[in-house]
Protein backbone atom coordinates (compact mmCIF):
# COMPACT_ATOMS: atom_id res chain seq x y z
CA UNK A 1 0.00 0.00 0.00
CA UNK A 2 2.78 2.39 0.99
CA UNK A 3 4.60 1.52 -2.27
CA UNK A 4 1.56 2.44 -4.36
CA UNK A 5 1.23 5.78 -2.59
CA UNK A 6 4.91 6.54 -3.09
CA UNK A 7 4.62 5.60 -6.78
CA UNK A 8 1.64 7.93 -7.25
CA UNK A 9 3.49 10.78 -5.57
CA UNK A 10 6.51 10.23 -7.80
CA UNK A 11 4.36 10.12 -10.94
CA UNK A 12 2.56 13.29 -9.90
CA UNK A 13 5.87 15.02 -9.25
CA UNK A 14 7.11 13.95 -12.70
CA UNK A 15 3.91 15.26 -14.29
CA UNK A 16 4.36 18.58 -12.50
CA UNK A 17 8.00 18.82 -13.60
CA UNK A 18 7.07 18.09 -17.21
CA UNK A 19 4.31 20.69 -16.99
CA UNK A 20 6.74 23.31 -15.67
CA UNK A 21 9.24 22.52 -18.42
CA UNK A 22 6.56 22.76 -21.09
CA UNK A 23 5.37 26.08 -19.63
CA UNK A 24 8.90 27.47 -19.63
CA UNK A 25 9.44 26.37 -23.22
CA UNK A 26 6.16 27.96 -24.30
CA UNK A 27 7.08 31.24 -22.58
CA UNK A 28 10.52 31.24 -24.23
CA UNK A 29 8.99 30.58 -27.66
CA UNK A 30 6.52 33.46 -27.17
CA UNK A 31 9.33 35.80 -26.14
CA UNK A 32 11.44 34.75 -29.16
CA UNK A 33 8.52 35.35 -31.53
CA UNK A 34 7.95 38.80 -30.02
CA UNK A 35 11.64 39.73 -30.37
CA UNK A 36 11.70 38.61 -34.01
CA UNK A 37 8.47 40.49 -34.74
CA UNK A 38 9.83 43.69 -33.19
CA UNK A 39 13.03 43.37 -35.19
CA UNK A 40 11.14 42.95 -38.46
CA UNK A 41 8.88 45.90 -37.64
CA UNK A 42 11.88 48.06 -36.84
CA UNK A 43 13.57 47.18 -40.13
CA UNK A 44 10.37 47.90 -42.03
CA UNK A 45 10.04 51.29 -40.31
CA UNK A 46 13.63 52.18 -41.14
CA UNK A 47 13.09 51.20 -44.74
CA UNK A 48 9.98 53.37 -45.01
CA UNK A 49 11.08 56.38 -43.00
CA UNK A 50 14.87 56.24 -43.25
CA UNK A 51 17.26 55.62 -40.39
CA UNK A 52 17.03 57.96 -37.42
CA UNK A 53 19.96 60.31 -37.80
CA UNK A 54 19.38 62.20 -34.58
CA UNK A 55 21.64 59.95 -32.53
CA UNK A 56 24.36 59.54 -35.13
CA UNK A 57 27.45 61.67 -34.62
CA UNK A 58 28.29 63.54 -37.80
CA UNK A 59 31.95 63.96 -38.69
CA UNK A 60 33.36 67.46 -38.35
CA UNK A 61 32.97 69.19 -41.73
CA UNK A 62 36.23 69.80 -43.57
CA UNK A 63 35.71 73.56 -43.59
CA UNK A 64 35.43 73.67 -39.79
CA UNK A 65 38.23 71.28 -38.94
CA UNK A 66 40.86 74.03 -39.05
CA UNK A 67 38.73 77.17 -38.93
CA UNK A 68 41.22 78.99 -36.72
CA UNK A 69 43.90 78.75 -39.40
CA UNK A 70 42.10 78.64 -42.75
CA UNK A 71 40.52 81.16 -45.10
CA UNK A 72 38.14 81.03 -48.05
CA UNK A 73 38.18 83.18 -51.18
CA UNK A 74 35.61 84.02 -53.83
CA UNK A 75 36.79 85.63 -57.08
CA UNK A 76 34.73 86.84 -60.03
CA UNK A 77 35.83 88.61 -63.22
CA UNK A 78 34.28 89.85 -66.43
CA UNK A 79 34.62 88.04 -69.72
CA UNK A 80 37.66 88.60 -71.86
CA UNK A 81 37.87 92.29 -72.80
CA UNK A 82 40.38 95.11 -73.14
CA UNK A 83 42.82 95.37 -70.27
CA UNK A 84 41.51 98.86 -69.43
CA UNK A 85 37.97 97.48 -69.05
CA UNK A 86 38.87 94.28 -67.23
CA UNK A 87 37.75 94.25 -63.60
CA UNK A 88 37.50 91.57 -60.98
CA UNK A 89 36.40 91.33 -57.35
CA UNK A 90 38.10 89.17 -54.76
CA UNK A 91 36.66 88.50 -51.30
CA UNK A 92 38.62 86.61 -48.64
CA UNK A 93 37.15 85.62 -45.28
CA UNK A 94 38.96 84.24 -42.22
CA UNK A 95 38.37 84.07 -38.49
CA UNK A 96 40.11 87.41 -37.96
CA UNK A 97 39.14 89.56 -40.94
CA UNK A 98 37.09 90.03 -44.11
CA UNK A 99 38.83 91.63 -47.07
CA UNK A 100 37.36 92.79 -50.37
CA UNK A 101 39.56 93.91 -53.28
CA UNK A 102 38.64 95.47 -56.62
CA UNK A 103 41.28 94.59 -59.19
CA UNK A 104 41.86 96.18 -62.60
CA UNK A 105 43.35 94.54 -65.69
CA UNK A 106 44.85 91.13 -66.26
CA UNK A 107 47.78 91.94 -63.97
CA UNK A 108 45.30 92.38 -61.09
CA UNK A 109 46.30 95.88 -60.07
CA UNK A 110 44.51 96.74 -56.84
CA UNK A 111 42.26 99.73 -57.44
CA UNK A 112 40.60 99.79 -54.02
CA UNK A 113 40.17 97.50 -51.04
CA UNK A 114 38.58 97.34 -47.62
CA UNK A 115 39.33 95.14 -44.61
CA UNK A 116 36.83 94.48 -41.82
CA UNK A 117 37.42 92.62 -38.58
CA UNK A 118 35.87 89.21 -37.98
CA UNK A 119 35.59 86.73 -35.10
CA UNK A 120 35.63 82.96 -34.70
CA UNK A 121 31.91 82.57 -34.05
CA UNK A 122 30.93 84.63 -37.08
CA UNK A 123 33.44 82.79 -39.26
CA UNK A 124 32.23 79.35 -38.23
CA UNK A 125 28.64 80.38 -38.95
CA UNK A 126 29.80 81.52 -42.39
CA UNK A 127 31.66 78.25 -43.03
CA UNK A 128 28.61 76.21 -42.07
CA UNK A 129 26.56 78.23 -44.55
CA UNK A 130 29.17 77.61 -47.27
CA UNK A 131 29.07 73.91 -46.45
CA UNK A 132 25.30 73.98 -46.94
CA UNK A 133 25.91 75.14 -50.50
CA UNK A 134 28.66 72.58 -51.21
CA UNK A 135 31.63 74.95 -51.22
CA UNK A 136 34.13 72.10 -50.94
CA UNK A 137 32.50 69.93 -53.61
CA UNK A 138 34.47 69.21 -56.79
CA UNK A 139 33.14 68.08 -60.16
CA UNK A 140 34.66 66.48 -63.22
CA UNK A 141 35.18 68.69 -66.23
CA UNK A 142 36.22 66.88 -69.39
CA UNK A 143 35.93 69.89 -71.71
CA UNK A 144 39.66 70.51 -71.76
CA UNK A 145 39.14 74.26 -71.30
CA UNK A 146 41.02 76.34 -68.78
CA UNK A 147 39.80 79.31 -66.76
CA UNK A 148 38.66 82.15 -69.13
CA UNK A 149 38.63 79.83 -72.16
CA UNK A 150 35.29 78.04 -71.82
CA UNK A 151 33.00 81.09 -71.95
CA UNK A 152 35.14 84.10 -72.96
CA UNK A 153 32.26 86.58 -73.01
CA UNK A 154 30.77 85.53 -69.66
CA UNK A 155 31.81 85.95 -66.06
CA UNK A 156 34.26 83.46 -64.63
CA UNK A 157 34.50 82.47 -60.97
CA UNK A 158 37.18 80.97 -58.76
CA UNK A 159 36.83 79.43 -55.29
CA UNK A 160 39.76 78.89 -52.97
CA UNK A 161 40.44 77.26 -49.61
CA UNK A 162 43.76 77.96 -47.86
CA UNK A 163 45.17 76.60 -44.63
CA UNK A 164 47.90 78.88 -43.43
CA UNK A 165 50.19 79.33 -46.42
CA UNK A 166 49.01 76.10 -48.06
CA UNK A 167 46.40 76.18 -50.81
CA UNK A 168 43.98 73.29 -50.38
CA UNK A 169 42.09 73.93 -53.61
CA UNK A 170 41.54 76.53 -56.33
CA UNK A 171 38.48 75.62 -58.44
CA UNK A 172 36.67 77.51 -61.16
CA UNK A 173 33.27 77.81 -62.81
CA UNK A 174 31.66 79.47 -65.80
CA UNK A 175 28.41 78.98 -67.72
CA UNK A 176 27.35 79.64 -71.31
CA UNK A 177 25.15 78.21 -74.08
CA UNK A 178 23.34 76.05 -71.55
CA UNK A 179 26.51 74.28 -70.44
CA UNK A 180 28.47 74.42 -67.20
CA UNK A 181 32.27 74.33 -67.19
CA UNK A 182 34.91 74.02 -64.49
CA UNK A 183 35.82 71.78 -61.58
CA UNK A 184 33.81 73.61 -58.91
CA UNK A 185 30.81 71.58 -57.77
CA UNK A 186 29.07 73.98 -55.40
CA UNK A 187 26.10 76.30 -55.84
CA UNK A 188 27.66 79.36 -57.43
CA UNK A 189 24.99 82.06 -57.09
CA UNK A 190 24.15 81.18 -53.50
CA UNK A 191 27.84 81.13 -52.59
CA UNK A 192 28.28 84.54 -54.26
CA UNK A 193 25.40 85.87 -52.15
CA UNK A 194 26.95 84.56 -48.92
CA UNK A 195 30.25 86.29 -49.68
CA UNK A 196 28.60 89.56 -50.68
CA UNK A 197 26.60 89.55 -47.46
CA UNK A 198 29.83 89.56 -45.47
CA UNK A 199 30.35 93.18 -46.57
CA UNK A 200 27.59 95.61 -45.49
CA UNK A 201 28.82 98.22 -48.02
CA UNK A 202 29.47 95.79 -50.87
CA UNK A 203 27.76 98.02 -53.47
CA UNK A 204 29.94 100.95 -52.41
CA UNK A 205 33.14 98.94 -52.74
CA UNK A 206 32.16 97.66 -56.21
CA UNK A 207 30.58 100.84 -57.60
CA UNK A 208 30.94 101.26 -61.34
CA UNK A 209 31.86 97.67 -62.20
CA UNK A 210 28.43 96.00 -62.02
CA UNK A 211 29.28 92.90 -59.97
Amino acid sequence: MAGKITSKIQNKAKDNTVGVIISVVVVLVVILVMVISLGVASRDRSANLGADQSLEEEPLPELLSNSGNNSVTFYVERGVTADENQYSVEMTISATNRKIRVLRGYQSVEERSETLINNQEAYEAFLKALGRYDFIEAREDSSGFLFREACPTQRSYRFKLNEGSDQIFDRWHTFCNGARYGDYGGKVNLTFTLFRNQFPDYNTYTRGINF
